[in-house]
């Protein structure tokens, strides 16, 4: 059996948290939970697509601060489309009804999450 010596030097997760392996793994689970948002996103029609869907404006960033690469989905960053959040927590119209949310971005966030 080899023997195996763990050397951690002072500083170690700076080299780390800002190589490219980890920006591709960042840009990897991103890529991935907005690919499950864009899956679960509600939809008006099933066979016509609009400019203005949700699923349309869903998108993954990765970019990179002072801790290390993070990785962002962004929804509706054009303020002309539907609003994401009043389909994701509910809302209540004009005569009073409620309308319960969908929780597309919270099933999307489950389904990635590591336990």
């Amino acid at each position: 059996m080899s023997e195996f010596k763990l050397v951690m030097h002072r500083n170690w997760e700076y080299a780390v948290f800002h190589s490219t392996g980890t920006r591709d793994l960042v840009a990897m689970h991103s890529a991935k939970i907005a690919a499950d948002a864009i899956k679960e996103a509600p939809r008006a029609s099933a066979t016509k697509g609009n400019w203005n869907q949700i699923k349309k404006h869903i998108e993954a960033h990765v970019e990179a601060d002072v801790w290390g690469w993070r990785g962002n989905v962004t929804i509706e960053d054009n303020p002309k489309v539907r609003h994401a959040m009043l389909q994701e927590r509910g809302w209540t119209d004009r005569r009073g009804r409620r309308h319960p949310g969908r929780r597309f971005l919270k099933a999307a966030l489950l389904k990635a999450r590591v336990e």
